[in-house]
This record gives C-alpha cells, sequence and structure tokens, in this order.
C-alpha cells in the first residue's frame, strides 16, 4: 500500500462521501473518549499538566483517536487499490441511475412528486395490510392459548 492517491481523479465524490461518514464515526469516538472520565486510571496517571493546560486521559485518547482515526480513513479511502476500485466502480453505476426529473422546482407535475405519491400510497396500504395481519393473528392466538 502506498501513500499516494490511487487514480485520483476517478470516483472522486463518492470517496469524499466514504471519507466523510468515516470521519463522522472518527469524530463521534474522539468525543466520546474526550467525554468519558477514566475511573480506572490511577490519580497520578489520570493527568498530565504542561503549564496551565491540563491533560487528561480521555483529551489525550480523544486527540489519539481523532490523528489515527483520520490517518486510517485517508489510507482506506484513497489509497487503498481494492477500496479505491470498488468505490470508482459505484460511482460508475451511480451515474447509469435514472433520476426523476424535478423542474419546475416542487411543481406538481414533476415525476419526482408522482413517485412521491406512489410511495406513499404503497406505504398506507402495506401498514393498513400488516396492521389487520396483526389483530387478527393476536385474535386467533388469544383463542387459542386461551
Amino acid at each position: 500500500m502506498t501513500f499516494g492517491l490511487y487514480k485520483w481523479p476517478q470516483g472522486r465524490v463518492v470517496r469524499y462521501l466514504a471519507a466523510g461518514v468515516l470521519l463522522s464515526f472518527v469524530g463521534f469516538a474522539a468525543y466520546k473518549m474526550y467525554a468519558w472520565q477514566g475511573d480506572w486510571v490511577p490519580e497520578p496517571l489520570a493527568s498530565a499538566h504542561v503549564g496551565d493546560l491540563k491533560l487528561s486521559v480521555g483529551v489525550l485518547g480523544g486527540i489519539g483517536i481523532a490523528l489515527l482515526g483520520s490517518v486510517l480513513s485517508y489510507l482506506v479511502v484513497f489509497a487503498n487499490a481494492k477500496v479505491g476500485e470498488y468505490l470508482i466502480a459505484v460511482e460508475g453505476e451511480l451515474r447509469k441511475v435514472y433520476w426523476p426529473k424535478m423542474k419546475p422546482w416542487f411543481a406538481r407535475q414533476t415525476e419526482l412528486w408522482g413517485s412521491t405519491y406512489v410511495v406513499i400510497a404503497v406505504v398506507v396500504v402495506l401498514s393498513l395490510f400488516i396492521y389487520v395481519a396483526d389483530l387478527g393473528l393476536k385474535y386467533t392466538v388469544g383463542e387459542i392459548f386461551k
């Protein structure tokens, strides 16, 4: 594995999105480490003082997780050949997808509104079917195990 960008201009959008997702997880883990109180750490080791700055286990751990996670995210998303090829293929497939027309914006005659109505109708019909089936099964099981 090299540290250089693998086939850089290809798959740029999907790589940015994948890196953003990974970095959001890294940021969450770093924050949780920062906010965590290390009760198991002995008091002399619990914090270090650098001048007036107090560095606790949570602060140092959060910084460490952020740095390590950022480097690993870069290596996985941008420098790894297998992941790079996969993300390039994903972007290629997304370019083939037919996206419904939205112009004029928010007009009720667009394909997007028609698709939205179909989705809402299917969700309502399936919800009613599941509700009725659940009531029927509840009654049937209640009669059997009475």
